[in-house]
């Protein structure tokens, strides 16, 4: 397929369906369809218990090396986008290294960002590549969002699964990839958060679970990401019209509807991929865009705004000719 860069990506074989949420619940509030109506999703992926996030970027890794036929040697530069490392130090990136079994010059970078770390990781990427540091990229993104919300309240649970990807950037598509524009709220810090399992809270009987405040992610969505993406149009001197499809984080249905109604935004031009995979983070926007390259919704030529946000608060967009 001729795309504007080489993506692939994994899902794990393990698929938690509404009807298992729905026996916890055992609520008419939690029934198989309400929790569609809630989220927009029916199914979502789960890691295997000895699945871990070095584990889903290896995977999504080899696929995009299998499907291309691309030399692990030829990669000199390879970074992750994770906020579920296997231990605070060091970074999981050196495990991911070690076994895609990469050269010892391939240099190694991690990125502690979630839901808008994509379109983060290409600026890294692009920005290595200009600068003439490095050749090739390969980004991988990779998180286990269903364990990390095993142990939180239900509302929150139905909405993640697990999930990676992986994107090959190099000076053939580079340019391809438009002005990127990111923004930062630190004010926001606490509205998404793991309190426990860092030095100011080490340890704790409790659940170690996330803490998230849904109420103030959805207004800080509708607040930035409309005017993040009218941004992005100006930065590189395109309006709506000129957009063949948007792509945004796949948080919840009810999120992706509210932008595009801001927006004014024609349905038919959102790419919306979460009914069978669930909010996957910083992987939701590159997992969303393979899929829609493979079922021929998105073809050569087109122009794709992409767009991601969260936790931090932190959001990033860019527009992609493929």
């Amino acid at each position: 397929m001729d795309q504007y860069m080489k993506l692939a990506y994994y899902l794990p074989s393990q698929v938690i369906g509404n009807e298992y949420f729905s026996a916890l619940a055992n609520s008419d509030e939690y029934s198989c369809e309400q929790i569609y109506k809630k989220s927009g999703i029916r199914y979502r992926h789960k890691a295997a218990d000895d699945e871990l996030t070095s584990d889903l970027a290896t995977k999504a890794a080899l696929n995009l090396i299998n499907e291309y036929d691309i030399d692990p040697a030829s990669i000199d530069m390879l970074l992750l986008c994770t906020q579920s490392p296997e231990y605070l130090q060091p970074a999981t990136i050196y495990l991911l290294h070690h076994k895609l079994n990469l050269p010892k010059t391939t240099n190694a970078m991690e990125i502690n960002i979630a839901c808008s770390g994509y379109a983060h990781g290409l600026l890294i990427a692009k920005s290595l590549i200009n600068s003439k540091s490095v050749k090739r990229v390969l980004l991988c993104t990779a998180d286990l969002c269903y364990k990390m919300f095993e142990n939180s309240d239900l509302s929150q649970r139905i909405l993640f699964g697990d999930g990676a990807s992986a994107t090959l950037i190099d000076d053939s598509n580079a340019h391809k990839i438009a002005q990127i524009i990111c923004g930062t709220d630190g004010g926001g810090y606490f509205s998404m958060y793991k309190k426990y399992g860092g030095y100011a809270y080490p340890s704790h009987n409790s659940q170690n679970s996330l803490n998230m405040n849904g109420s103030e992610i959805f207004l800080f969505t509708i607040r930035e990401i409309p005017n993040l993406v009218k941004q992005t149009l100006k930065a590189n001197n395109l309006n709506l019209d000129d957009i063949d499809y948007f792509v945004f984080h796949q948080a919840n249905l009810l999120i992706l509807q509210a932008i595009a109604k801001s927006l004014k935004l024609d349905n038919s031009k959102v790419i919306y991929d979460i009914e069978n995979v669930g909010n996957t983070s910083s992987s939701s926007i590159p997992i969303a865009l393979k899929r829609a390259l493979n079922n021929n919704t998105i073809k050569p030529g087109h122009k794709v705004l992409i767009a991601g946000f969260g936790i931090g608060l932190a959001w990033s967009a860019t527009i992609i000719t493929i």
